[in-house]
């Protein structure tokens, strides 16, 4: 494309442009072989191939039957922020008011607003890393800089308090977690979390958590900096229902935190998005009130289809592999096979037909890894990892 002459952006579009906002570029070449009638396997995009439950489709059904199509409070319904609020303190044994929920269009939103709030030009956050791919924007489109700490012990994923509390600068305002972890699979253990949100409440530090694959902890259970007491004034829970209950296309999600962050995100939310559909919003209620049988579908699913996928790729040469302990992720580093991850990723494609994502766009730790979703029936991922080690046998 040739450039327009004259014409000028902000400054901040060439720091969002990160290698993460590359990510997606083999899964769009393998939707696009799909389309054209490919034998392509999709392992890429983490989209829950599963419906939604019926009785959230009815809530919405009902709630369009009634009108519910005007505007709502902007920082969200009553009833759904109580929901979230009662949902969260059940789980964790928190106190949280209803006054500290604020919704949004999806967890990803509800991260980018929050850290809005909380960090600004010239400013730090530490980025725990892996990382989701949009982390390092999300942080640059706040004019703030992203500081990776790698969680990667050689083979092993864990917390290295010490080379964290190295990375922390008198322009450090947060630290971003993601457990359990997307794209490696790991949960971090509840000793290991409530040490880092003592050090962050030590250090005076906001801890932002991304809680997204919270229900889909199948190894090792979940644990919430929101069980350690010292951190609740600086905390920031992130967390939706797009992968819990099957809504990924309702965009619907949230933060919590002190009431003060709260009122910062309702008039940010003002002034970017105007409250989110009242009906998604109903149909939310009847996600977190109703029927729960879809999480526990869900981490089962998962664990079958990772035992699929491991049992396939076993004895593939080359490859290193990480069982998820949760998540929808399947993490493999593929540096003794002598290929860098994009080049990897892009053979396979062309090669095998099976599409994953190079792991640069997880952070510097993982540029030499590749991410398999787990978004296929099990029978898809056996043939996938099949394909993917009849490739390599025969490089």
């Amino acid at each position: 494309m040739t450039a327009r002459t004259g014409v000028r952006f902000g400054a901040r579009t060439a720091a969002i442009a990160t290698p993460g906002s590359r990510a997606w570029q083999v899964s769009d070449r393998a939707e696009a072989r799909l389309a054209a009638g490919d034998d392509v396997i999709v392992l890429t995009v983490g989209d829950v191939d599963v419906p939604t439950p019926a009785h959230i489709l009815a809530a919405v059904q009902r709630s369009l039957a009634a009108g519910r199509t005007h505007y709502a409070p902007i920082v969200g319904e009553p009833a759904l922020r109580e929901a979230v609020a009662a949902r969260t303190n059940h789980r964790y044994g928190t106190r949280y008011g209803s006054e500290q929920v604020v919704i949004f269009p999806g967890a990803q939103s509800a991260l980018f607003s929050s850290i809005q709030c909380l960090a600004g030009p010239g400013e730090e956050v530490v980025v725990l890393e892996p990382f989701y791919a949009t982390y390092e924007a999300v942080v640059a489109a706040a004019g703030a800089v992203p500081v990776a700490v790698s969680l990667r012990q050689g083979q092993a994923f864990g917390l290295d308090l010490a080379a964290l509390e190295r990375a922390v600068t008198p322009a450090t305002r947060a630290v971003l977690l993601n457990t359990p972890n997307n794209p490696a699979g790991f949960v971090l253990g509840a000793d290991e979390v409530g040490a880092l949100a003592r050090l962050c409440a030590r250090l005076g530090l906001w801890l932002v958590c991304d809680e997204v694959y919270a229900e889909i902890a199948y190894a090792r259970a979940h644990a919430s900096p929101a069980c350690e007491p010292a951190i609740l004034d600086r905390l920031v829970l992130v967390d939706s229902l797009s992968k819990s209950h099957a809504m990924t296309g309702w965009r619907i999600g949230w933060a919590i935190g002190p009431p003060d962050l709260a009122a910062h995100l309702g008039r940010l939310a003002m002034a970017s998005l105007f409250g989110s559909p009242t009906f998604i919003q109903d149909a939310a209620v009847a996600a977190l009130t109703g029927p729960q049988d879809i999480c526990a579908e869900l981490r089962q699913l998962y664990r079958e289809r990772s035992d699929a996928l491991l049992h396939s790729l076993a004895g593939a040469p080359g490859l290193h592999i990480w069982a998820p302990q949760g998540g929808m992720f399947v993490l493999a580093e593929i540096s003794a096979t002598g290929l860098a991850a994009d080049a990897f990723a892009t053979r396979l494609l062309e090669e095998a037909g099976v599409a994953v994502v190079p792991g640069l766009a997880f952070g510097q730790s993982v540029a030499d890894c590749i991410r398999l979703g787990l978004t296929q029936p099990a029978e898809r991922l056996a043939e996938a990892g099949a394909r993917i080690r009849r490739w390599l046998a025969a490089r």
